[in-house]
């Protein structure tokens, strides 16, 4: 099978991370692939990585709606492979990666897979900073499913999709995404959430053996960025229930919910009580109500 793995950019911010993760492709063990970049509205940032790459890379320009899903949809549209990965401009892919992925698409009933994302700290992980919040910097969490099984959506820097589906299903949502550094999202959750929808006896697969390593930038270190992007995140959330307000589409929210509020804060609470690390403890606790508090806020702050 062949695979076609698409990278997104758009900013000269990103150039020598985008080279980065495009060596990391380079050196797969899988070799059967295409690399696809896919620059949005930035002229000097599809120059120069022409200029830097290889001749075998391909290039898309996303000149129609700004933002993360329109800058996908680009890619997609010059892919040629039988399966298509997306990986993010400032990640690092694990050599085995591809092999992995496509390893899993051998089973026909198999319709998307999407592997393990391990945070990268510009700095050491801030000790305020619980495991259980990774999926604000894009990786994954403590409380999403750590064996490999079939879930309701991947993460948007470690997944893919058979072509055909993507015939059949269509592109990502503009209505739904991320903007430049607007802390938004949910693109993969309505996407896979359609994909289901088309195939509902079909399986939508974690793999935890595909690993990627997910860069975590300074600014994305700082308890006010971890704040906005809940916030962001809530109203993300509301657009999909909107968008499927017939189907429970939240389950996996509410679940997660459920498990800060009946296992992790209990465990932090009692381990400060209990004088174990009490001010890291106790830090870890109040940004994680903070984080339930933002998503709500954002949640209910759009009107139904």
């Amino acid at each position: 099978m062949k695979a076609s793995v698409i990278i997104c950019t758009y900013s000269m911010e990103r150039f020598e991370d985008t080279i980065e993760v495009v060596n990391s492709i380079l050196q797969q063990t899988y070799s059967n692939y295409e690399i696809i970049i896919s620059v949005d509205h930035n002229e000097e940032v599809l120059v120069a990585l022409k200029k830097k790459l290889p001749e075998s890379i391909i290039f898309a320009s996303s000149n129609g709606v700004r933002g993360l899903s329109d800058n996908r949809n680009a890619g997609m549209k010059k892919a040629t492979g039988d399966i298509v990965l997306f990986i993010d401009d400032d990640a690092i892919a694990d050599k085995l990666w591809l092999e992995t992925i496509v390893s899993n698409y051998l089973d026909p009933e198999v319709v998307a897979v999407g592997g393990k994302l391990v945070p990268m700290w510009e700095n050491n992980r801030p000790w305020w900073f619980a495991e259980e919040l990774d999926w604000i910097v894009g990786c994954t969490y403590k409380g999403h499913p750590q064996d490999k099984r079939e879930v309701r959506n991947l993460i948007g820097c470690n997944m893919s999709f058979r072509k055909e589906v993507i015939e059949n299903v269509g592109y990502f949502s503009t209505a739904v995404g991320r903007l430049n550094k607007l802390p938004l999202g949910c693109e993969e959750t309505e996407y896979c959430v359609r994909v289901k929808q088309n195939y509902p006896n079909n399986k939508i697969v974690y793999e935890p053996r595909a690993i990627v390593y997910h860069k975590v930038s300074k600014q994305r270190e700082r308890i006010k960025y971890v704040i906005n992007r809940s916030y962001g995140e809530g109203i993300s959330k509301k657009q999909v229930r909107k968008t499927f307000s017939k189907e429970n589409v939240l389950a996996s929210e509410n679940n997660y919910l459920i498990f800060l509020l009946q296992q992790t804060l209990p465990r932090l609470i009692f381990n400060s009580i209990k004088f174990k690390k009490p001010v890291e403890n106790t830090g870890k606790a109040l940004v994680i109500l903070g984080v339930i508090i933002a998503t709500g806020v954002g949640y209910f702050k759009i009107k139904i």
